[in-house]
């Protein structure tokens, strides 16, 4: 809560409140913006909360503001068509830009908060060195350091098991051909793990080589064994499972009850590394290959989107809509590029 996110800044100085002309006497000022992983996903009209859209329209109908075509701005108005029709709420043009002008503050600030959730997120994550341990015409292994940059807490911390943070890897030969890849997503917008209804299904192959730091919920099968379950409300194990208030709140144990959680973050100050392989088969000779590396975080996985759909989804958005709202959010932590010599009878 001091002067910069995430790290032990201090804190600003200055007086609470002037009163009748006089300050205050001076005090610590703690910043009460928290930022974190999570984003707003819903109409800007809605959200971030703002005295004028209360005012103006109710929140049904500022769902009805095409705000992504242009309503209310000048290249939009200048040509719209005499008869072309709105939401009666929006029938008129003085308050279609009545509306863009609140749209452009709270969009405004969305931005402002999305810089300070990537300046956090990136004191939480450190993409460290890269190092190369083979590179010849028998295959190419090489590791990555990600590192917990903070002392005070996991990364990631909370809703662990909810947060998706991980690392994309594509390696491309000479021609710019794709020879490898790991974390990249299938068209349910999920990384290929188990949660994945595509490797599920045996329509997408599993990335065995995955870097990930979400942490998972184990249950127990009705008879013998556990498994990997996406749990997005508290459940009974039972032949026939129903659902049941919790006896405490979820967040005493970031966890539901009934389950036990893999963590997979990493602990204050301290490293993981991702190691890769590519196998020689798969290279196509001799010349340079190219790895891209990208640190990335997400609130949620895809997944967990149709966990929820049954419970219902508000501000009129479909799944897909939720979804492809997530993965619009997703922030490119870090990047690093590492470069392989191969030469031909290496």
């Amino acid at each position: 809560m001091g002067k910069e996110p995430g790290v032990d800044a201090g804190y600003a100085t200055g007086p609470a409140a002037i009163v009748g002309g006089v300050p205050t006497k001076t005090r610590k000022h703690a910043t009460h913006y928290w930022a974190g992983p999570d984003y707003s996903l819903v109409h800007p009209g809605i959200f971030p909360h703002n005295p004028d859209a209360r005012e103006l329209a109710t929140a049904a109908e500022w769902l009805q503001f095409d705000h992504k075509a242009g309503w209310g701005t000048d290249d939009f108005e200048d040509t719209v068509a005499d008869d072309q029709a709105f939401p009666e709420r929006w029938s008129a043009v003085d308050d279609r830009y009545d509306a863009r002008d609140i749209i452009d503050q709270n969009l405004a600030l969305l931005e402002w908060g999305k810089q300070r959730r990537l300046k956090l997120l990136r004191q939480g994550y450190k993409l460290g060195e890269i190092e190369v341990e083979q590179a010849n015409n028998r295959g190419i292994r090489f590791k990555v350091k990600v590192s917990n940059g903070t002392d005070g807490h996991p990364a990631p911390a909370g809703f662990d098991a909810e947060r998706l943070v991980w690392l994309h890897v594509t390696v491309r030969d000479r021609d710019g051909k794709v020879v490898f890849q790991s974390g990249d997503f299938d068209p349910n917008f999920d990384v290929r793990d188990l949660h994945s209804d595509y490797v599920h299904n045996g329509d997408l192959p599993l990335d065995k080589q995955l870097f990930s730091l979400q942490s998972r919920f184990i249950t127990r099968n009705i008879r013998g064994g556990d498994r990997e379950q996406v749990i997005s409300v508290n459940y009974s194990l039972d032949p026939l499972p129903f659902v049941r208030p919790a006896t405490r709140a979820n967040v005493l144990l970031g966890r539901p009850g009934g389950s036990r959680k893999h963590r997979k973050s990493i602990e204050p100050l301290g490293h993981r590394w991702a190691t890769y392989r590519i196998r020689g088969k798969d290279l196509t000779g001799a010349g340079p290959y190219t790895a891209d590396i990208a640190l990335k975080a997400a609130p949620a996985p895809a997944n967990l989107v149709r966990a929820v759909v049954g419970v219902g989804l508000d501000q009129d958005m479909s799944p897909l809509d939720v979804a492809s709202a997530v993965v619009a959010g997703h922030l490119t932590l870090w990047e690093r590029q590492a470069s392989f010599n191969i030469h031909d009878g290496e």
